[in-house]
């Protein structure tokens, strides 16, 4: 008998385990084949019937807000639908699934629930509402079930059906619909009344979902936000903190315990913030980021990163003790990134001001190059590496250089105008030239992007090459050449000297016209003096500015009218008389104005020849050679004197230079007098 029993127990138990199984396994067909949705209707249908409404009607005047339709809270409710699909919306479970998805731009989907429930419907229809809210993947399902049912919404309910919301919306012109339609500000009014009974990964859900769907919420909400997550944080540290008790003296029965807050829940909140642009006040950010510090070893490299991702486009800067903590968990975790942790973890700590030790960044980065340097994502990847290193002022390991060099020119294709942005920027701020084939890809990238540059890239596009002394291939100079002629007018007249000054290093002549657009400022009428009191242009401009158009003009081989480049000349010689001339400046201006093949006076050169002698050690050999050089060009008759200044600098410097420059610096001195020329 006692076996008979057990064997009829084990049978039951065997069929209500089968039972289970079939209506899980029908939810999930219904999911997969999207027989969701229908259920919804049908429920709406039935609900709409004079049977089904009579017994719930609520009294007239408590019509639902939500586009004129009754809310379903009724205790019994009638069968819905046909029996299959009862039987899947019976089987939809009552708790929201923890949600496994990537969170768009480097967020991560929390899934459902995220409060208490606090309203007083009953249990079996609050079951019912989050079950069609995680069964359904729609938007447009998602706000019909806010119109029928949002009077009995919960901050789990609440916080679900924006989660969705946001986790199924595709594309902007969906999003945009979805953001401006009455029912989503409806539940965006329902967030508001559900806030205060949400827990950290509801608040958390609802700021991911507003900045996924790229909607502001509005800073009082977001503030609110903030606030609920302090509060969270700080009372889960102070019992986490708290001396352990005499056992003696613990009360007895049920103790409240701090709810503990999630890694996933902080990073999904400050990614939020961070992506919406909105900054919290000082003081909340430092009780936050102070809670958070000690917390970072337990957060997966995707969490960590976005904490540091919210702090830069919040442009906050946590300290030198939460960088300490975030160098410390990565050390222990570096193994986990990958490659858009990897690029966004280093942007976001260069943005926020930090210097990752040089170790780590060597470590994070030859692992990256191991990888690939993440694959499709490469042009990014390696744009944000690069940039984040000059801007730290880490150089990269030899193992990356060599990666970029080979991925370049796979790349170059898929290379935005941001990333041909950063990467020239750092490798100029590094002087760090890739390879031939590599920095031809990077200009030809650039090249095909002209058209879509504005005044900004094209002035750091000028001076990068110009600093790196890489010259595009002929075709891609001219395209880049047409984005300078598009943009002339929209430059400030600093911005036209660089693009000017780096037209000479190349020496690439974009055409006299476009040469006389970006110099117009700098001309005045007339030889370059004051003219009835009032100055001319060419006086407005410093000693560095007038040597740079001078050499501009001879590197590009144009020819400026005789008076403009006279009182250019006249600029240097004024500040070389009162020793304010940088050496640079020296060379720069003689350089251009021995390639114009200018007249200047023997009194102008006295001049220039000695303030040059006086900053010797100022000058590096090749620019003395540079200055002797262009005297002679120009004609200039030292007197004894100054020709002796003139060889005795000159010896000094020799033995620094390479063979062709010290074969230049004997012919020079040649022409200027000295025939006693040691070889």
């Amino acid at each position: 008998t006692r076996r008979r029993m057990r064997r009829t127990l084990s049978e039951g138990s065997a069929s209500s385990a089968q039972v289970a199984e079939g209506r899980a396994k029908m939810q999930r067909q219904a999911i997969s084949l999207g027989v969701v949705a229908p259920v919804v209707l049908a429920r709406r249908r039935v609900a709409a019937t004079p049977a089904a409404t009579s017994s719930r009607a609520p009294p007239a005047d408590q019509k639902s807000h939500f586009l004129g339709r009754r809310p379903s809270h009724g205790a019994s409710a009638p069968p819905r639908g046909p029996p299959s699909l009862r039987a899947v919306a019976d089987a939809a479970p009552a708790r929201a699934p923890r949600g496994r998805g990537r969170g768009g731009k480097g967020g991560r989907g929390g899934g459902g629930g995220g409060g208490s429930g606090g309203s007083s419907v009953d249990a079996s229809t609050s079951a019912r509402i989050q079950g069609e809210l995680t069964g359904a993947r729609d938007p447009r399902d998602i706000l019909a079930i806010v119109d029928a049912d949002g009077d009995a919404f919960d901050p789990i309910h609440t916080a679900t059906a924006i989660h969705r919301i946001a986790t199924h919306t595709k594309g902007d012109a969906t999003r945009e619909s979805v953001t401006s339609s009455p029912s989503f500000a409806a539940l965006m009014d329902l967030v508001r009344a559900n806030l205060a009974g949400m827990n950290s990964q509801g608040l958390a859900n609802v700021a991911w979902a507003c900045a996924r769907l790229d909607h502001s919420p509005g800073a009082d909400l977001l503030d609110d936000i903030t606030a609920g997550l302090e509060r969270e944080l700080t009372a889960s540290t102070n019992s986490n903190s708290s001396p352990a008790k005499d056992p003696a003296t613990k009360p007895r029965g049920r103790v409240a315990k701090a709810r503990e807050v999630k890694p996933q829940a902080v990073s999904n909140m400050v990614w939020a913030l961070g992506t919406l642009r909105h900054r919290p006040s000082d003081d909340a950010l430092a009780s936050i980021f102070h809670a958070v510090g000690p917390r970072l070893a337990s957060f997966r490299a995707q969490e960590l990163t976005n904490v540091v991702l919210g702090a830069a486009h919040m442009e906050y800067a946590p300290g030198e003790a939460f960088n300490a903590s975030v160098y410390d968990a990565v050390r222990a975790n570096h193994r986990s990134f990958e490659g858009q942790e990897t690029s966004n973890l280093l942007w976001a700590l260069a943005r926020i001001g930090a210097r990752a030790p040089d170790e780590l960044v060597s470590t994070l980065l030859e692992q990256s190059a191991a990888q690939n340097l993440g694959g499709m994502a490469s042009a990014l990847n390696l744009s944000q590496c690069l940039w984040a290193c000059a801007k730290m002022g880490v150089n990269p390991p030899e193992t990356y250089v060599k990666a970029v060099d080979a991925e370049l020119p796979r790349c170059a294709n898929r290379l935005t105008t941001e990333s041909v942005d950063c990467i020239l920027w750092a490798l100029a701020t590094m002087g760090a030239p890739l390879s031939a084939d590599a920095m031809d890809a990077l200009t030809s990238a650039a090249a095909r992007l002209a058209d879509r540059m504005d005044a900004e890239m094209l002035v750091k596009t000028h001076w990068a090459l110009a600093r790196l002394r890489h010259r595009p291939a002929p075709g891609d100079m001219q395209q880049i050449v047409s984005a300078a002629r598009r943009l002339a007018d929209e430059l400030p007249a600093d911005d036209r000297l660089t693009v000017m000054h780096a037209w000479g290093v190349l020496r690439t002549n974009p055409g006299d016209d476009v040469i006389r657009a970006y110099t117009a400022d700098f001309r005045g009428e007339g030889d370059g003096a004051t003219s009835g009191g009032t100055p001319t242009a060419e006086s407005e401009l410093d000693g560095d500015q007038a040597a740079k158009l001078l050499c501009a003009y001879g590197r590009t081989r144009h020819q400026p009218p005789g008076a403009h480049a006279a009182a250019l000349a006249n600029r240097l010689v004024e500040e070389a008389a009162e020793g304010s001339l940088h050496p640079g400046a020296a060379v720069l201006g003689l350089w251009g104005a021995s390639l114009l093949n200018m007249r200047m006076s023997t009194k102008q050169l006295d001049i220039l020849a000695r303030n040059a002698i006086a900053q010797d050690k100022k000058l590096a050999p090749r620019s003395l050679a540079k200055i002797v050089w262009a005297l002679a060009a120009l004609g200039y008759d030292p007197t004894p004197m100054d020709l002796g200044a003139l060889k005795e600098r000159s010896a000094h410097a020799m033995p620094r230079l390479m063979a062709k420059d010290q074969e230049a610096l004997r012919e020079a001195l040649a022409r200027l007098g000295d025939v006693q020329i040691s070889r």
